[in-house]
């Protein structure tokens, strides 16, 4: 019988406590008030999802990065601000709007606008009630152009807590950390299971034809 090394049982612990701490997809489908007959919905919402994967994507493989360096403080660093740098990079790169929201933030730059902030209140409504959706999207009129709206929801993993959880779970020098850099911290008091947030998506849509 072989027995699996040190180095490759610790990769699996990291990612495990990523897949943790890491901001989790609601496991439910999709919900939209958008009619779909409108034919400029589909491609916009395949970007949505494609740019939505890549930042989750992304700032995971920094996380997993930074804990192998061992702690959290970094781990804190790149979930608050490194994120938000990563989404400053993809809305230059592919000229879209989009950014992780939060109504429990500790980067203010994750404040949610008007439209966030309602559905993040209906997405916490939904979560209690066991049916919150995998992500919502829907056809937008703002400032006289269209746009698509598309949020993924997020819920609190386990690992999470480390740094987002109840006082008594957030360890000493994390907490430590938090009231140095994020005085007015609202991402705390979080449960297993909870709704974190969301990523939001906006995409400026083309004129219709029949306009």
């Amino acid at each position: 019988m072989r027995f699996a090394s040190r180095s490759t049982i610790r990769k699996a612990v990291l990612v495990a406590f990523i897949a943790g701490i890491g901001w989790l997809l609601a496991p439910a489908e999709s919900s939209s008030t958008q009619v779909r007959q409108d034919a400029r919905v589909e491609p916009a919402l395949k970007q949505a999802r494609q740019i939505s994967n890549e930042l989750t994507d992304k700032v995971r493989g920094l996380l997993l990065a930074e804990l192998e360096k061992g702690g959290y403080d970094g781990a804190v660093r790149i979930c608050s601000e490194v994120a938000q740098n990563i989404a400053q990079e993809f809305n230059r790169d592919t000229g879209r709007s989009v950014r992780r929201v939060s109504l429990g933030y500790r980067n203010t730059k994750d404040i949610p606008d008007a439209y966030e902030s309602r559905a993040l209140k209906r997405f916490d409504r939904q979560n209690r009630e066991k049916r919150l959706a995998s992500e919502y999207y829907e056809v937008i009129r703002e400032q006289g152009r269209d746009h698509l709206r598309y949020l993924k929801p997020i819920v609190a993993g386990k690992m999470c807590l480390n740094c987002h959880g109840q006082s008594e779970q957030i360890p000493s020098h994390v907490t430590a950390v938090l009231k140095e850099k994020y005085p007015d911290d609202r991402a705390t008091g979080y449960r297993e299971g909870d709704l974190r947030g969301a990523v939001s998506v906006k995409i400026a849509l083309p004129a219709r034809a029949d306009r």
